[in-house]
C-alpha cells in the first residue's frame, strides 16, 4: 500500500479535530456535521474554528486552524469554496495529517473548479496531507464514535462492512441495507469529487483493514481503468468488493459529469473491468447492500449447485426458476438423499428438489433436513424459504365469530428467531453456506461487531438467489486467481 495511505489513519482515528465552519446555525453544514460528530459521542478533542464566535455548541471557538494549542490529526471543511485554500494553507502550517473536505464548488462546476481543486491537491500533497472530498458528505468510523458527516443524524453501528461512495446520499441508503439486517459498519467515506484520492485508494486501505471484511462502493467513474483493474485485484485476492455503477446511460453519465465531475465510462468496459478484478458487479441500491451484507460471517460456496428447502410449494417453484434464470443449478439429489429425507417427512411428501416440507413448522424437522443437504456433497449452497405473512400494525378483527391469532403468530415469529442460531450455527459447523430468506419483518440491532451474531436474513427470494450467485462466480475468481 502507498505510505501516503498510512495518513487516512488520521481521518479514522484522529486524536483531535479541528472543525472549519462550526457554526450553531441549524440549516447550515457547519452545524449539522458537528452535532453528528458531537451526538456520536466522539472522544478525542474537538477544536470549533469560527473568527466571528468565542464558542459553538459550548465549546471554545478559534478565529484560525494556527491559533489551535497543540496537534491535529483532521481537519473538517465546510467554509464555502473560496476560503477553503486560505484555511488549508493553515492546516499545512499547523502539520495537519488529514483533511476531510464537505464543501462543494469545485470540478463539478467546470473548468475554474477544477482548476481550484487541483491547486488545493497540489498544496496537500506538497504538505503530505491526506484530501478526502471535496464535495462530499463526510465519514465515519463507528469503532471510535467517529461520525462527522451527513446532514441527518445518523450513528450506525460497529460491524465489518467498509463503505466508499461517491455519492453521499447513495452511501447512506446502502448502510441502511446493513443496519436492517442488524449489521453494521467498519469504516465508510463519502469521496465526492475524488481529487486527491480515488476509490481505488480506500479500495486498498480498507483490504488491509483488520475491521474490515466486505466492501461496498458506488461509482459513478473511473479516471484509469487499468489501475482500476490492477489494484482491485490486489484487494479481492483477500476480501470481496461489491459494486454498484451509477452513470450507464447517457443521461447517467450527464447527471454523473455534474454530481461529481466524474469521467464517462461506457457500461461494457466497466463490467468487462470488474470481471477481471474479480469485483462484484450489482444493478440497485438494494441489491448492492443485501449482496454486500451476504458476505458478513457466510462461507463462499464451493460451486452453483443449490438446494431449495421450503415451507410452501410456490416459493420451491419461484425459487427454481429465478435460480435457473441467473446462471445458478436446482441439484439433482441422488436416490440416498432422497431415502434419508423421506424417512424425516409426511408420507404425501413427493420426493425432489425443492425439499416441500408441505407447510412444516417444527425445527426439529427443519434442522435434519438442512443438514441432510449440507453433508450429501450434492449441494454447494443451501436456501430455507420460511413460511412468512406481513403483520399489518393496524390489523383488526372485523367479525364477532373467530378468533384472534395475533398472539400465535407472535409466537411463531419468535420461535422463528429462536431457532435460526442452530442453522448457522450448523452452517459453520459444515461450512456450506445457508441463505434463510422470509416475508417477515425481522426487527435486529446492534452491529455484526460480535463473533456470534447470525448473518443477514433475506427478505425476498430473489435477494437471496443472487447473493448466491454473486458469492458463488466470487469463490470462483479467488480460487482461479493468480
Amino acid at each position: 500500500m502507498d505510505p501516503r495511505l498510512r495518513n487516512l489513519d488520521f481521518a479514522f482515528n484522529p486524536r483531535s479535530i479541528a472543525f472549519i465552519g462550526a457554526t450553531e446555525s441549524m440549516r447550515k453544514w457547519g452545524f449539522l456535521i458537528l452535532n453528528n460528530l458531537l451526538t456520536g459521542g466522539y472522544r478525542g478533542e474537538v477544536f470549533p474554528v469560527n473568527p466571528g464566535r468565542e464558542s459553538v455548541l459550548g465549546i471554545k471557538a478559534y478565529p484560525r486552524v494556527r491559533d489551535i494549542p497543540g496537534e491535529i490529526d483532521l481537519a473538517v471543511f465546510t467554509v464555502p469554496s473560496h476560503q477553503v485554500m486560505d484555511a488549508l494553507q493553515d492546516c499545512m502550517e499547523k502539520r495537519v495529517k488529514a483533511a476531510l473536505v464537505i464543501t462543494a464548488g469545485f470540478k463539478e462546476l467546470g473548468e475554474r473548479g477544477e482548476a481550484m481543486e487541483k491547486e488545493l491537491v497540489r498544496k496537500a500533497r506538497e504538505a503530505g496531507m491526506v484530501l478526502i472530498g471535496p464535495n462530499c458528505q463526510g465519514i465515519c468510523c463507528p469503532a471510535n464514535d467517529l461520525y462527522p458527516w451527513m446532514p441527518i443524524l445518523f450513528h450506525p453501528p460497529r460491524g465489518r462492512i467498509g463503505y466508499v461512495s461517491q455519492s453521499g446520499n447513495i452511501l447512506n441508503m446502502l448502510i441502511g441495507h446493513a443496519v436492517t439486517a442488524g449489521l453494521g459498519v467498519s469504516k465508510a467515506v463519502s469521496s465526492g469529487n475524488e481529487a486527491d484520492l480515488r476509490t481505488v485508494d480506500y479500495y486498498s486501505y480498507l483490504g488491509e483493514d483488520p475491521e474490515t471484511e466486505v466492501i461496498v462502493s458506488y461509482i459513478e467513474g473511473l479516471q484509469d481503468g487499468r489501475d482500476f483493474v490492477s489494484r482491485a485485484r490486489e484487494v479481492t485476492r483477500r476480501k470481496p468488493i461489491v459494486v454498484l455503477k451509477g452513470g450507464r446511460t447517457a443521461s447517467g453519465i450527464s447527471a454523473a459529469r455534474s454530481h461529481t465531475g466524474a469521467m464517462a465510462v461506457s457500461e461494457e468496459l466497466f463490467e468487462a473491468a470488474c470481471r477481471q478484478a474479480g469485483v462484484v458487479v450489482t444493478r440497485s441500491i438494494e441489491e448492492c447492500g443485501l449482496t454486500a451484507a451476504a458476505f458478513v460471517n457466510r462461507p463462499l460456496p464451493r460451486g452453483k449447485r443449490v438446494g431449495i428447502v421450503t415451507g410452501g410449494g410456490g416459493l420451491g417453484v419461484i425459487a427454481s426458476d429465478f435460480c435457473t434464470e441467473i446462471g445458478l443449478e436446482v441439484a439433482t439429489l441422488s436416490s440416498r438423499t432422497l431415502e434419508k429425507l423421506e424417512r424425516m417427512l409426511p408420507d404425501w411428501w413427493v420426493p425432489g428438489n425443492p425439499v416441500d416440507l408441505v407447510a412444516g413448522l417444527d425445527f426439529s424437522v427443519i434442522k435434519p433436513v438442512i443438514e441432510t443437504l449440507m453433508t450429501s456433497g450434492e449441494v454447494d449452497a443451501v436456501m430455507f424459504l420460511w413460511i412468512g405473512a406481513p403483520r399489518l400494525k393496524n390489523a383488526r378483527i372485523k367479525g364477532e365469530r373467530g378468533m384472534d391469532l395475533t398472539g400465535v403468530w407472535k409466537t411463531m415469529d419468535q420461535y422463528f428467531l429462536e431457532h435460526i442460531g442452530e442453522l448457522y450455527e450448523l452452517m459453520h459447523q459444515l461450512q456450506v453456506p445457508l441463505y434463510i430468506a422470509t416475508s417477515l419483518r425481522l426487527e435486529k440491532s446492534g452491529g455484526d461487531d460480535s463473533d456470534g451474531c447470525p448473518p443477514l436474513v433475506f427478505d425476498s427470494v430473489e435477494s437471496a438467489c443472487r447473493a448466491v450467485s454473486a458469492m458463488a462466480d466470487y469463490r470462483r475468481f479467488r480460487d482461479t486467481a493468480t
